[in-house]
C-alpha cells in the first residue's frame, strides 16, 4: 500500500508540473496573438514560453520555482517524436535512394565537426594554451551530440587524465542548444523571405506566422479506427506508439544480453531514442504483414508527436543553464562561430546544391542537429513546416535512425582513440568528410 501511495505522488508531481509548463506553452501562444515582432521572427509558441519561464526562473529574476522534472522531459519527449516520425515507414533500398541526400548530410555534418572541429581546437590552444588537450573535437559530442554524449564522452576523456573536458563538454552542449536556435531563427527568417521553404502559413501578405487558422484551414486531428465502445481512438494511437517504444527497448536490452562482452556494451550505450525507431519500423512491419495497419491513424500518431515536440522544446528552452558561460568563453565562442560557418556551408550551400528542391526544412533539420540536439533541428523546422508536410521528417528520422548507433558509439571509441593521438581522428574525420562530399556531388546531386 505504502508502494502504491509513493507512485501515486509520483505521478501527481509529474501532473502538476506539465500543468505549469502548458500554461507558459498556451503563454507562447497569447504573445504570438499579440505580438507582431515575434510573428514576423517565426518563432514557435514552446520556445516563446519556455524563454518567459526561464527568465522568470531563478536565473534570473527568480520569481517562480522551474519544476525539477522539467529538464528531464526532453530525452523521452523526443524518444515519442523520433517514433511517431518514422512510424508508417519502410526501409528498403527505394527508401534508401529516397532519402540518400539526407542520410549523406547527417553523417557529413558529424564527421565534418570531427576534424575542423578539432583542427579550430589546435589553433585557438595556441592562444589560450591551458585549454584540455584535444577540446574542439567535443564538437561531435557537444553541438552534434547534445548533453548525453557530451557527458558520456567527457567523462571517459576525465578518467583517461584530460581533465577539464566534462565540465567543458556541459558549457559547450548548453551553448550549442541557446545558439542553435538564435542561428537557426536567422536561417528560417531568411528561408521565409527568400521562398526556400514551401510549407510556412502566412497570413494574407503580412509576411508573418498565423496564430488563429481561419474555418476554411482548419481540418481534423485524426480519424478513429477503432469502436469507441472498444477503446477511445487517442488512447489507441497512442498505445501503438509506447509499443514501438517498448518492443524497441526489450530489443536493446535482449541484444546487450548476447555473450560477446565488446557488442554487448556497445548495445548498452544505444541511447534511448533509438528505441522507438527501430521498434517503429519492426511494429508497422508486422502490422502490415498481418494486415493489421488499418488499426493506424498516421495523422493521429504523427499528431501525438507533435504533442510531445512542443513539451520537449518548451522545456527545454525553460531548463537551459546560463551559469556554464564564465570559463573558457571567449575560445569557445569563437570555436562556435566557426562551427556555425561550417553547418550553413553544409546545410544551406552544399545540400541547396544536391537535392535542388524540398530541400530547407532538412536543412535546419540538420543544422539544429548539428549544433544543439535532435530537438533543436525539428524545433527549427516546424517554423516553416508547422503541419509536417514535407517528407523530410521521415528523411531526417531515418537519418537519424541510420547514423545513430553510429555516433552513439563512437562516444566511447573515440576518446581512447584520440587520447593516443588526435590525429588519428582528424584522419578518420577528413576521410569519411571526403566520402560523403563526392557522394554528394556524384551520386545525390544526379539523382535530383
Amino acid at each position: 500500500m505504502t508502494n502504491a501511495v509513493a507512485f501515486g505522488r509520483v505521478f501527481t508531481v509529474a501532473t502538476s508540473d506539465l500543468v505549469l509548463l502548458m500554461v507558459f506553452l498556451l503563454l507562447g501562444v497569447f504573445l504570438l496573438r499579440i505580438c507582431r515582432p515575434l510573428k514576423n521572427l517565426f518563432l514557435p509558441a514552446g520556445l516563446i514560453g519556455g524563454a518567459v519561464a526561464l527568465i522568470l526562473g531563478p536565473q534570473v529574476l527568480g520569481w517562480i520555482e522551474i519544476p525539477a522534472t522539467w529538464a528531464g522531459m526532453a530525452t523521452p519527449m523526443i524518444n515519442i517524436v523520433l517514433t511517431t516520425t518514422i512510424f508508417g515507414s519502410m526501409i528498403s533500398k527505394e527508401t534508401l535512394k529516397k532519402y540518400a541526400g539526407a542520410i549523406n548530410v547527417i553523417f557529413l555534418t558529424y564527421f565534418a565537426q570531427m576534424i575542423f572541429g578539432t583542427l579550430c581546437g589546435v589553433v585557438l590552444s595556441e592562444k589560450w594554451p591551458d585549454m584540455p588537450y584535444a577540446w574542439g573535437m567535443m564538437a561531435i559530442f557537444t553541438y552534434w551530440g547534445g548533453h548525453g554524449a557530451a557527458t558520456t564522452a567527457g567523462t571517459l576523456f576525465e578518467q583517461m587524465g584530460n581533465e577539464g573536458m566534462l565540465s567543458l563538454g556541459i558549457i559547450m552542449a548548453t551553448l550549442g542548444l541557446i545558439v542553435a536556435m538564435l542561428a537557426g531563427m536567422v536561417w528560417v527568417n531568411i528561408g521565409a523571405r527568400l521562398g526556400w521553404s514551401q510549407y510556412t502559413k502566412k497570413s494574407a501578405g503580412a509576411g508573418e506566422a498565423v496564430v488563429l487558422l481561419p474555418e476554411k484551414d482548419r481540418r481534423p486531428l485524426g480519424v478513429g479506427t477503432v469502436s469507441s465502445d472498444v477503446v477511445n481512438g487517442l488512447a489507441m494511437q497512442l498505445a501503438i506508439v509506447m509499443l514501438c517504444m517498448f518492443v524497441g527497448e526489450k530489443l536493446f536490452k535482449s541484444l546487450a544480453l548476447v555473450p560477446v562482452p565488446a557488442f554487448a556494451s556497445v548495445m548498452k550505450t544505444i541511447p534511448a531514442l533509438l528505441h522507438g525507431i527501430i521498434g517503429a519500423f519492426i511494429v508497422w512491419y508486422v502490422m502490415r504483414k498481418t494486415h493489421t495497419d488499418s488499426y493506424a491513424d498516421l495523422e493521429g500518431i504523427k499528431n501525438i508527436g507533435g504533442t510531445a515536440l512542443e513539451i520537449c522544446v518548451c522545456s527545454a528552452t525553460a531548463t537551459l543553464n546560463l551559469k556554464l558561460f564564465a570559463a573558457y568563453f571567449v575560445p569557445i565562442l569563437i570555436h562556435m562561430v566557426f562551427i556555425i560557418l561550417l553547418m550553413s556551408f553544409i546545410t544551406m550551400v552544399l545540400l541547396r546544391r544536391w537535392l535542388k528542391r524540398d530541400w530547407f526544412e532538412l536543412a535546419l533539420m540538420a543544422f539544429g542537429q548539428g549544433h544543439g540536439s535532435t530537438p533543436s533541428g525539428l524545433a527549427l523546422a516546424r517554423c516553416v513546416d508547422p503541419e509536417y508536410k514535407s517528407d523530410n521528417w521521415k528523411a531526417f528520422g531515418l537519418a537519424m535512425g541510420i547514423t545513430t548507433p553510429f555516433t552513439s558509439t563512437f562516444a566511447a571509441i573515440i576518446p581512447p582513440l584520440a587520447m593516443q593521438s588526435m590525429w588519428y581522428v582528424v584522419a578518420l574525420g577528413g576521410a569519411v568528410t571526403l566520402g560523403c562530399v563526392l557522394f554528394g556531388e556524384l551520386v545525390v546531386r544526379r539523382q535530383n
